[in-house]
């Protein structure tokens, strides 16, 4: 059962989040995952995906991120800042009390680069690590250098006032026609957004590149070979940062686009990580309290 409940975001601001569990399962006793979305998305986009998951892992949480999805706001966001705290908030009001077993994190393209964030600076809070795309360098062939230097001098001119364009669309995240036919999808156009709270993601995403070198948690990172949104060699890198000494597996498919969990294939990516040996991923305590 899918449902959306609410909590206060690091700054006190009201957020909602998605929350996929069994009617009658006893949560506290189970593996629970963390999902968090990327730019522009929502849970409600990756259910699909959730519900192969939801074998092994109840409840999912999918707290979508401020100014998307679950989560629109009248005006655009001209900062990065929440993104963060945003999370930790949740984490502390709704995953802590429930005092789960297990709790597995999952982040697809900003959300994996939220998700490395996480991983690194609270490991004992995590038993796994599933990174989709994970946005650690934008597409130099898309987000090309004029387009960054345009954003940019409009920042500095214009400060919160400077509103770009995202360049590209939904080609750009994936093939599947049942994706790209669906009104929900094909009749928005690209995002436009601030170009401060641009600056302020590639800021994490160069973050999220340095301190995945700490990484200890058990990690499998999904890498798309037709990704033109996020630098597939980028993806790699960063993998080959992560300490030899942290189980890690790389899955690459060479015929998906960045948006994995819109491809035909994506079931293809849950049982990879269900199939995934364990015995490096030990449980957590029954407390969070440690960080």
């Amino acid at each position: 059962m899918f449902e959306v409940e609410s909590f206060i975001g690091g700054d006190g601001y009201p957020l909602k989040y998605g929350k996929f569990s069994e009617v009658n399962g006893n949560a506290s006793a189970e593996r629970a995952m963390l999902f968090i979305p990327g730019l522009g998305g929502s849970v409600k986009g990756a259910l699909d995906f959730l519900k192969l998951l939801h074998v092994h892992y109840n409840p999912i949480y999918g707290p979508d991120l401020r100014g998307f999805g679950l989560n629109p706001l009248e005006k655009p966001l001209t900062h990065a800042k929440n993104l963060l705290p945003d999370l930790d908030a949740f984490y502390e009001q709704v995953i802590a009390p429930a005092n789960h077993q297990e709790l597995a994190l999952c982040g697809i393209s900003l959300g994996g680069v939220l998700a490395t964030i996480l991983a690194t600076r609270y490991p004992k809070r995590f038993s796994k690590l599933i990174l989709l795309a994970p946005a650690f360098k934008p597409h130099p062939k898309t987000f090309t250098l004029r387009y960054t230097l345009i954003n940019t001098i409009a920042f500095l001119l214009k400060g919160g006032n400077a509103m770009t364009q995202l360049p590209y669309g939904l080609e750009a995240l994936t093939a599947n026609p049942a994706i790209l036919n669906d009104p929900q999808y094909a009749e928005h156009p690209p995002l436009i957004l601030n170009s401060g709270f641009l600056l302020g993601v590639r800021d994490l995403c160069n973050l999220a590149m340095s301190e995945i070198r700490k990484l200890s948690i058990p990690t499998m990172m999904v890498i798309p070979g037709l990704d033109t949104v996020c630098d597939p060699a980028a993806m790699r890198e960063a993998f080959n940062r992560i300490p030899a000494s942290t189980p890690k597996v790389l899955e690459e498919y060479p015929e998906l686009l960045h948006d994995v969990l819109f491809e035909i294939d994506h079931p293809r990516i849950a049982e990879a990580f269900l199939s995934w040996p364990t015995d490096h991923c030990t449980s957590l305590a029954a407390s969070f309290s440690s960080r």
